[in-house]
């Protein structure tokens, strides 16, 4: 290891093709070496495993700075730990997309992610993919989501973490002032009717820069979608809206809640509604409302409907 390691960094020296060379003046940029060493030694001190694939990235001669930090190694909240006091320590600014699934990274892996992102300007995008991360995780990833943190983060994914309502609350608390986050994922989160507001509250800030919202897979319920509907129509910039999978039905009042969204909002031309109780006569009137409607070219539904009724809606769509 250590021999494959020396040869990398004299590659290094040499130069290798693509990689430019320092100014006369300047120090070369040696925080991808600091980083190796020091998270080999956070690991020892933390007793925990390093990950594979990380390992595999450092001792590849191809890859000069790690722009990419993508983990599937079960490595714990330990082994989250120490990588992100070592990101930190170093004050590492090549990385733009941090992606750990299934990790175990938990609560207090996610603690150790913002100390490190609230330092960081260059991440833009966090995917934290059944973690086992609570409510307690979303109120520290709340804390970079607020204005005053200045993230550089566009894109955020909690997928198949059991933060429930009370999670969606926390992360609201960040949401609701942001700015540059473009794209948040939270499908299969056990969220139900009463973290409606919370989503509502966050998507009708007028500088919300948000364009894609999944949440896929919750609980919403009609009670829950119709107050996240009246967020969405008011969503400025919102282009794509994933509510799969919702538990919701085609009652007259859901039915008017996606007609007044659809007519109003103007930017959002991408409905997901599938695995939800959207019957022939439900079907028939979205058909309707998609004739005013002439921006929105995408709407998903189940297939679970009479073919002729099925047909002419996506013809309209």
């Amino acid at each position: 290891l250590n021999f494959r390691y020396f040869s990398k960094l004299m590659a290094k020296g040499k130069g290798k093709k693509g990689k430019k060379a320092p100014k006369k003046d300047e120090e070369p940029d040696e925080s991808t070496e600091k980083l190796f060493k020091l998270y080999k030694k956070k690991c020892t001190e933390l007793q925990c495993s390093t990950s594979k694939a990380l390992m595999a990235k450092f001792l590849d001669d191809d890859v000069e700075d790690i722009d990419k930090i993508h983990i599937w190694d079960e490595i714990g909240w330990q082994g989250v730990k120490a990588l992100m006091e070592s990101l930190k320590s170093v004050d590492y600014q090549h990385c733009i997309s941090l992606r750990l699934w299934k990790t175990g990274c938990e609560d207090e892996g996610v603690r150790a992610i913002v100390d490190w992102l609230a330092t960081n300007s260059t991440v833009r995008m966090l995917e934290l993919l059944e973690n086992k991360i609570t409510p307690l995780g979303c109120d520290f990833i709340s804390r970079v989501l607020a204005p005053e943190c200045n993230s550089a983060l566009t894109i955020l994914k909690l997928d198949h973490n059991d933060i429930g309502s009370e999670g969606i609350m926390n992360l609201s608390k960040g949401l609701t002032m942001n700015k540059t986050l473009e794209e948040l994922s939270l499908t299969y989160c056990n969220i139900e009717a009463d973290g409606a507001r919370a989503i509502f509250d966050f998507l009708i800030y007028t500088k919300s820069g948000l364009k894609k919202l999944n949440l896929t897979g919750n609980h919403l319920r009609n009670e829950g979608i119709r107050k996240v509907l009246r967020g969405v129509s008011c969503a400025k910039v919102l282009e794509e809206f994933h509510i799969a999978d919702n538990q919701f039905d085609d009652k007259d009042e859901i039915l008017q809640a996606f007609s007044f969204c659809m007519t109003r909002n103007k930017t959002l031309t991408h409905y997901d509604l599938r695995f939800n109780a959207i019957q022939d006569d439900g079907i028939k009137h979205l058909t309707e409302v998609l004739l005013e409607a002439t921006h929105v070219w995408n709407v998903e539904v189940g297939e679970k409907v009479t073919q002729d009724i099925l047909k002419e809606f996506k013809e309209r769509c």
